[in-house]
């Protein structure tokens, strides 16, 4: 799928708190885009920043795209205010996303925090062109305020649970925990995905391994470019053919689990 460059107009904007924005970009000619793909995002006029920003697309309209994203530095501090009718410069969509099951076949979303993004965009998706595939989130957080702003991108066709590590919400402890060996044995063809922090990735690499369920995980890297020209996002994956390096942005951000975190 080719990239375009075109323009944006923010249409909506809504604010949890001090650090977890949600955005509605008009935006028509990105209503192409594939779950799990993501767009380069310039986000001052000026020299700084200077680099765009890569940001996973939480959703795919025939107006545009939604986004969801934490404020963790300039840029995205500058994105956070902007104002709704702010016009923005974009590259996309961009990446290799997820593959999506065979029709029927049980998928367990698994999200830590804001990597929560790609895997709504995952469900909506699924929901409107595979609804017979039952579609299980699982969502991770660490307080209680910021689950309750993410579950309401959830669809509602999905089976909801939660987890909070101050125990102030759900499951106190890891959302991984809510993922059991013996929840995937008993779903032998289920299709598992899961974007978050690389411990919780590599924890559930490990228990689809066991379970014998394939599992693609969506990375988070810093890119300059975003079309994979820099090589600045580069990661090991270990194949039959032996171990080499890939791009986070061209080749990914999504991975098949078992390559990015190989056996031991």
């Amino acid at each position: 799928m080719t990239p375009h460059h075109g323009q944006a107009i923010v249409v909506h904007k809504n604010l949890s708190g001090s650090d977890t924005v949600h955005m509605v970009l008009k935006a028509p000619w990105l209503n192409h885009a594939r779950p799990g793909q993501f767009i380069m995002i310039r986000v001052h006029a000026g020299t700084a920043p200077l680099l765009r920003r890569p940001i996973s697309l939480s959703a795919v309209t025939p107006q545009g795209i939604e986004i969801l994203f934490k404020i963790r530095g300039t840029g995205t501090r500058h994105m956070a205010l902007w104002p709704v009718g702010q016009l923005t410069d974009i590259i996309g969509p961009l990446g290799h996303g997820f593959d999506p099951p065979r029709p029927a076949t049980p998928a367990f979303l698994v999200a830590g925090g804001i990597g929560v993004a790609p895997l709504i965009g995952l469900a909506r998706w699924l929901r409107d062109n595979l609804t017979e595939c039952p579609v299980h989130m699982l969502l991770g957080a660490a307080t209680t305020s910021d689950i309750d702003f993410l579950v309401q991108f959830v669809p509602e066709n999905c089976t909801l649970e939660t987890a909070a590590e101050d125990g102030s919400s759900g499951h106190h402890g890891f959302v991984t925990d809510l993922l059991t060996l013996d929840k995937l044995k008993q779903q032998p063809q289920a299709m598992v995905y899961g974007c978050g922090p690389m411990p919780m990735l590599k924890t559930l690499a490990t228990l689809s391994r066991s379970a014998g369920s394939p599992c693609q995980i969506s990375l988070e890297a810093h890119m300059a470019c975003g079309v994979g020209a820099c090589l600045g996002c580069t990661v090991p994956v270990h194949t039959s053919d032996g171990q080499k390096q890939v791009r986070v942005c061209a080749d990914g951000p999504v991975f098949d689990a078992c390559h990015i975190f190989p056996a031991q």
